[in-house]
């Protein structure tokens, strides 16, 4: 999510990121109505993300209005780091994608300068978290350390400058999510763990380029052990600034490492010793085990203290990855909540109660970073937006002079029933990555009957107008389909009383494509107004960190945010079930026949 409001192709990214830039309430415009510059009364929270071109500041009050936020664009207001897009592709190394260290201390603090042009009250902030951009590497020299202890106020100095004079890192070009030179060691891994499934059964996920346990490896290959005092992602490197002193990566961020055993939430012995062999008593040393996401890692450094008037008392809850904040700033705080996003590519989280007995070769597992024992999955779909214009521009071109360029496709929709007769799709304009097909020969189209065992391949449609619903029915029965083998229970509860379905993202301003959504899940589905979901996340997670009060209620609080937009048909369960049944078919024929792996 990250074009210039974050979204980015998937099939670049191998979905990394999802709901980052769509979710949270936009500064003045929560349920308060605050005006921005109105701090109100009592304490405030802060939650910054330092994503890939930015850092944000969000501030919110104990009722999550978002009372005032600052932003640091790294390209414009911090030219002399030279980057495009917040990050420098290393035209020398295929694959190499960094940026600067150095520039996220920077920019962190002018954030925090900008709040205080804007008279924040820091004295009233009781609490503080945050997120980065997830797997982004950050290696610190001994007197790297020794400097973040000791940063003074006295001389007038950035916390940035005295790391800079301290030469605070051992690597000043960190590895970042973009960074795909990693390939040979996700297949050494693959092999180390005896296939592909084997890994995603240890840590989440299978072996993926962007993954930080890669890049600590080649790090140790290239530069020895020694050379680092202490290993961070961009998260705990955020945590450790306000603390002064190097913080544990929490548990949710370290799921995207390929490093941390998903069921205990500790470092896997044996991939500690993959990434440092013969030398894990020593990388234990300066990578501390994994820190539960809800916890408070202690107060503000006095630095802080001095320079903005924060409290001595304030609180750093851990920070975490932006994904991770994003969950909580979308709602999803409840087993079984959903959130769905359609955009450039489409991306499914979903809230589970345990992990599933049997790893799926796509998607991503990592823990809640505030439910203790719950988890939250990520699954990434590449034929997104750019499948469903194609569709659209072939078979519901708009006329001259039509008011809407889907006016034409929506038409269509409406003229369709739930489960489109049994007519089902798969559309391409690339590759699939879940499940991993290939785009080949174009559409796979088939019907399929209730009790019907196998799918009647089709050339082509009866009904042209079935091709619009079965583009949109094919990401709604996907994603149902793979949650359901996920984990089974997770789809029981329909109607007013199910966990809550949210839609964000371009397609889901259309009301004919939620109600599509509707039909499938069987639940109301879900819309919210919002800008910044990892920042709020990050800020709704140090409320409840340290407010007793504020957790019983939170669901409810963070779901009054958003509205239901559509509802389920009646009788629309028995014709959406008929139509998974047809879909996982024809799905089950295309990775037969065309399956990448």
């Amino acid at each position: 999510l990250k074009r210039p409001r974050r979204y980015i192709d998937v099939a670049r990214r191998h979905c990394a990121l999802s709901f980052v830039a769509m979710s949270s309430p936009t500064v003045g415009e929560t349920a308060a109505k605050r005006p921005r510059q109105d701090w109100g009364a009592g304490p405030l929270y802060i939650g910054f993300d330092i994503s890939t071109q930015s850092c944000k500041a969000l501030v919110i009050d104990a009722s999550l209005a978002v009372v005032g936020s600052s932003r640091v664009h790294f390209d414009t207001d911090l030219p002399h780091y030279a980057t495009q897009d917040g990050c420098h592709r290393d035209a020398t190394a295929a694959g190499r994608v960094t940026s600067p260290t150095l520039m996220w201390v920077e920019a962190l603090e002018l954030a925090l300068d900008r709040l205080q042009a804007l008279s924040c009250p820091f004295g009233r902030v009781a609490a503080m978290s945050g997120s980065g951009q997830q797997h982004a590497s950050v290696y610190w020299t001994s007197a790297g350390v020794d400097a973040l202890r000791g940063l003074s106020a006295a001389g007038g100095q950035t916390a940035a400058a005295q790391l800079r004079a301290a030469g605070a890192f051992a690597q000043e070009a960190s590895p970042i999510w973009m960074d795909t030179s990693t390939t040979a060691s996700c297949k050494e891994l693959t092999d180390l763990a005896g296939g592909p499934l084997e890994v995603a059964e240890w840590t989440g996920s299978t072996a993926q380029e962007r993954f930080t346990g890669h890049h600590f490896r080649r790090f140790v290959a290239e530069r020895g052990l020694d050379a680092a005092a202490a290993l961070s992602l961009v998260s705990s490197l955020g945590a450790s600034l306000l603390l002064g002193e190097v913080a544990a990566v929490d548990i949710s961020d370290a799921a995207g490492m390929n490093l941390m055993d998903i069921r205990t939430k500790k470092w896997h012995e044996k991939l500690l010793d993959f990434v440092a062999p013969g030398q894990t008593a020593e990388l234990r040393r300066r990578l501390a085990e994994p820190r539960n996401s809800w916890e408070v890692c202690g107060t503000v450094h006095s630095f802080w203290v001095q320079r903005y008037g924060f409290v001595a008392e304030c609180s750093i809850v851990a920070w975490s990855g932006d994904n991770p904040c994003a969950v909580v700033g979308n709602g999803l705080v409840e087993e079984g909540d959903i959130a769905i996003s359609l955009g450039t590519s489409d991306t499914a989280l979903s809230v589970i109660p345990d992990v599933p007995t049997s790893p799926l070769p796509f998607g991503h597992l990592f823990p809640h970073p505030i439910l203790k024992g719950c988890y939250w999955s990520m699954l990434c779909y590449t034929n997104g937006d750019v499948t469903r214009c194609r569709v659209r521009d072939d078979f519901f071109a708009p006329a001259a002079g039509a008011e809407g360029e889907w006016s034409a496709f929506s038409e269509a929709l409406r003229a369709t029933e739930p489960g489109n007769g049994g007519a089902v799709g798969m559309f391409f304009t690339t590759d699939e990555i879940t499940p991993a097909v290939s785009q080949g020969g174009g559409a796979l189209r088939g019907l399929g009957a209730a009790g019907q065992e196998g799918i009647e391949p089709l050339d082509r449609f009866e009904d042209a107008r079935q091709n619009a619903r079965a583009v949109i029915e094919m990401r709604a029965l996907s994603i149902r389909n793979h949650l359901s083998t996920l984990m089974p229970s997770l789809l029981e509860r329909t109607g007013s009383e199910a966990p809550q379905l949210l839609l964000t993202g371009g397609a889901s301003s259309n009301p004919d494509i939620l109600q599509v959504f509707a039909d499938v899940f069987q639940r109301p589905v879900r819309c919210m107004e919002n800008l910044e979901g990892a920042a709020f996340g990050a800020a709704v997670r140090a409320l409840h960190a340290v407010d007793p009060k504020a957790a019983p209620d939170l669901a409810a609080r963070l779901r009054a945010l958003s509205s239901v937009r559509a509802t389920p048909a009646p009788g629309s369960a028995a014709l959406c079930a008929a139509a998974a049944a047809a879909y996982a078919r024809l799905e089950a024929k295309a990775v037969k026949e065309r399956g990448r792996f």
